[in-house]
Order: structure tokens, then C-alpha cells, then sequence
């Protein structure tokens, strides 16, 4: 992110427990700004995952001139969730000009997850006080999609290190791998090779940025590209994106994961889960296992071998 030429917009933003990750998803489809939510990072260096009751809080920083469209954004969302006038709150104020990026990540906090330490850029990992059993997953500087933050990102490395139980070394396809994160996790759990493909052009340099940083650059590979330019047959593939696409991109995952082989499907919302169910089961996958997180669903799969059912 570029400095503001003028001073912007930090919004504080209060949400009943289990929005805050269908808010910050809107955000950024509607690209009002860099958010983060407050109870995903709680102050103190790798607090545990629990909320502990605290109740969700999520920051925006956005152009000066863009409150009266997050305003009509969250009557929008309000109204079609059916809040009462109290279960949300808007407060904003002014900044002087900065680096957003800078502002977010002043905000950002270390936590663990699937047995990974996420660290924020920057952030030398010998000035935390890390347990014997963290697995250090230092983030690289930029834009991309895929901090942590969101919940199926959360998803998705749980869903990763159980699968690495069965097997770690396999080569692994990452579709949409926007920061490289969950690409440089499979690397470290093990993975003899790891390709990641993005639209963003922002994400094959953050990817590779944070694979050096990992010291699993030599087995990360990353271009931009969309879903279609993937190919070849793949033991293990994570396609953590939005349902709607999951749904369209079905039939392509099915050719593209072979026979008996694992794949993860996250960003799917709680209302869109019967469309994509069914549509990766036409394509010959069978669900493994199903987890949650508030509004959102990280699904894992086996393509079933032909001849089954």
C-alpha cells in the first residue's frame, strides 16, 4: 500500500459474535481499505485461540471520503442479518497521513494456530517468547490475501498439518495462494514441492517473499495465473476461495486431483454449503470432514476412484 496523500478514516466497527469474519470479507470485496479484527490478534505476543467473551471488534482504514459507503455497506448487512439497532456500532476519526500498512500491522499480533507460531513482517521470531513445540511461520510484506486473520485461512492450516499426519511429503497444488501462506506451511510440514497460482499480481512476489523468509524457497514455485492455468494430476490440492467460485470450478478440480487423492475447500459460507456439497460431489469427491468456524466452512475431500461410490 501506498501512503495516503491526505489524512484518512480509522473506523472502529462493533459486530455480534460470529460477523466479524463475513465483515471483513466485504471490505475487501468492496476494497474500503486494509481491515483486521481486533479478537483474531489480542494484545500480548501468541495468545491462544479463544475469544475468551470478548466481543468482536473490527478496524478499517479507509479514504476520509468513503464513510457514508461503509456506512451504507454495514445497513445493508445489518438489515439482511436481521441486528437489532444495539447489536451494532460505528466510530470513526480522523488520522494524520501514513503508511496503512504500517498503522496495520502496529495493530497485528503473533498468535498460534495448527501448531504454527504466524508472526508478522518484521518481526524477528528470537524476540518472542516461543514454546519448545511452535513451528515459527514468519509472513512477508505486502498485500495478498492470507494473513491469518480470516478464519478460513485458520481452516485451512488445520485442516493441512492433520492431513500431513497421513502424508507430508507430497507435492501440493495451492489455488489461490495470495500471501504463500498456506503454500510455505505445507513446506514446512514436509512437502517435497509446493506451486501456488493467484490472479493477484501482488502474489507470487509476496508467495516467493515468504518462502525465502521461511527457508523453503527452493521448494515453493509461484506464478500468477487464474484457476485454469493449473495443471497436471495432484496427490494433494488446497483451494481455499470463495463458494460461489468453488461451485463453477468443481468439474476443474475434479480433474485436476487424482484418484484417492486429498482436497480442501475453504472460504464457503454457512448458506452457500449445500451448493458447493453438491457440486463437488458431481465431481466425483467424497467429503472427509467438515469444519466451522462462525459463518464460514473449510471442507476436505477424497476424489473417489473410479469404480467406487
Amino acid at each position: 500500500m501506498q501512503p495516503p496523500s491526505r489524512p484518512f478514516l480509522e473506523a472502529r466497527i462493533r459486530v455480534p459474535p460470529g460477523w466479524e469474519e463475513t465483515l471483513l470479507s466485504l471490505l475487501q470485496d468492496e476494497g474500503l481499505g486494509a481491515a483486521a479484527a481486533e479478537w483474531s490478534f489480542p494484545a500480548g505476543a501468541l495468545e491462544g485461540e479463544s475469544l475468551g467473551g470478548r466481543i468482536p471488534t473490527v478496524t478499517a482504514w479507509l479514504e476520509a471520503g468513503e464513510e457514508p459507503r461503509l456506512r451504507r455497506l454495514l445497513e445493508g448487512l445489518a438489515a439482511a442479518a436481521g441486528w437489532r439497532a444495539g447489536d451494532w456500532c460505528l466510530r470513526t476519526r480522523f488520522r494524520p497521513p501514513e503508511d496503512w500498512s504500517r498503522t496495520w500491522r502496529r495493530r497485528w499480533r503473533p498468535f498460534r494456530c495448527a501448531g504454527f507460531a504466524v508472526l508478522p513482517p518484521g518481526l524477528d521470531p528470537s524476540s518472542v517468547a516461543l514454546r519448545a513445540e511452535d513451528r515459527p511461520l514468519l509472513l512477508a510484506e505486502g498485500s495478498a490475501f492470507g494473513t491469518g486473520g480470516h478464519v478460513s485461512t485458520r481452516l485451512a492450516l488445520r485442516a493441512l498439518r492433520e492431513q500431513a499426519r497421513e502424508d507430508a511429503r507430497s507435492p501440493l497444488l495451492d489455488l489461490g495462494t495470495g500471501s504463500g501462506i498456506l503454500a510455505v506451511a505445507a513446506a514446512l510440514l514436509g512437502a517435497e514441492r509446493v506451486l501456488g497460482v493467484d490472479p493477484d499480481p501482488h502474489s507470487p512476489p509476496q508467495a516467493c517473499a515468504t518462502a525465502r523468509g521461511n527457508g523453503v524457497g527452493d521448494r515453493c514455485f509461484f506464478w500468477r495465473g487464474t484457476l485454469e492455468s493449473a495443471g497436471g494430476r495432484w496427490r494433494r490440492v488446497l483451494a481455499n476461495l470463495h463458494s460461489d467460485l468453488l461451485v463453477e470450478a468443481a468439474p476443474f478440480l475434479g480433474g485436476l486431483v487424482e484418484a484417492g487423492g486429498w482436497l480442501f475447500t475453504g472460504g464457503v459460507l454457512d448458506r452457500k454449503e449445500e451448493a458447493v456439497r453438491s457440486a463437488l460431489a458431481a465431481a466425483g469427491f467424497e467429503p472427509l470432514q467438515i469444519r466451522r468456524g462462525g459463518r464460514w466452512l473449510g471442507l476436505a475431500w477424497k476424489r473417489q476412484v473410479l469404480g467406487t461410490t
